[in-house]
């Protein structure tokens, strides 16, 4: 009588192809390269194997090699693998780490919100400090134009939504700060198109500041946008500029990145 395998599983094991997902897996951000040697090393496999293993993948385009320093990087085929994936995902699900991470570095908190008609919701939140004059948590719903959040969701969408979004719309004063005028409120939003971030300085309330940054999507569209809130003791002007914006510019523009955003840059800016 055949003896059972101890793993049932162990007569559909395909060992090339276990080598190429081993080979693939090597590659991430602190090794977005490798040269062949290097990929032996790691591996511990013989040469002419991993040759083969490499010529493989760089055939179907999953690899790609570099002819100038003959190093290999993942390939288009790869990328897109990693943009399923990610997009299957939600984004709470892809952004919660980055917001811990902002969140700790900075010692503030941090909130991811999406767009829902004219109002912001709040569906992540990581929470550093007490926030005056207002109390915030997941599934919190506020107007977007008195907010950071609200006002940078608000100027990614397209000019025949934004108008029919404003159409007979009041904006609620919630301080002496907050834009309560259609044309006042436009101009803004031109202003965060191009600066790329949006600031609440007590618009909302009073000793509350709070800037945001939106999420792209691979075709360019907003998918949510993440703000980091404090005092106004706590955000001064000059930690916001020096500090604060940098950290938050670079964490959307990673989450971007990982859902296939990539910038569009005119020549004259490369």
């Amino acid at each position: 009588m055949k003896q059972l395998s101890a793993n049932p599983k162990s007569r559909y094991h395909i060992e090339a192809l276990e080598r190429g997902l081993d080979l693939l897996s090597l590659f991430s951000m602190e090794n977005p390269a490798l040269t062949l040697t290097q990929i032996v090393e790691k591996l511990q496999m013989n040469k002419s194997t991993v040759f083969r293993v490499l010529s493989t993948l760089e055939n179907q385009g999953y690899l790609d090699q570099d002819s100038t320093n003959h190093t290999y990087r993942p390939g288009l085929k790869t990328l897109q693998l990693g943009f399923t994936a990610i997009n299957s995902l939600d984004v709470r699900q892809v952004a919660h780490p980055y917001l811990e991470k902002l969140s700790q570095d900075l010692d503030k908190t941090v909130s991811l919100g999406i767009l829902d008609g004219f109002d912001t919701i709040y569906i992540d939140r990581v929470r550093n400090q007490n926030i005056v004059g207002v109390v915030l948590g997941v599934g919190s719903r506020l107007p977007a134009h008195c907010t950071a959040l609200g006002k940078v969701l608000l100027a990614g969408l397209n000019p025949e939504s934004l108008e029919k979004l404003l159409e007979d719309r009041t904006l609620k004063s919630f301080t002496p700060m907050t834009i309560t005028s259609h044309p006042d409120l436009l101009v803004e939003l031109e202003k965060i198109r191009l600066q790329e971030y949006s600031l609440d300085d007590e618009e909302l309330s009073i000793g509350l500041r709070a800037v945001a940054a939106p999420i792209h999507d691979s075709a360019g569209g907003i998918l949510a946008a993440v703000n980091v809130t404090g005092t106004t003791q706590e955000l001064s002007y000059k930690l916001l500029e020096n500090t604060v914006i940098p950290a938050l510019l670079n964490l959307t523009k990673q989450i971007s990145t990982a859902y296939g955003y990539v910038k569009f840059q005119p020549k004259g800016e490369r």
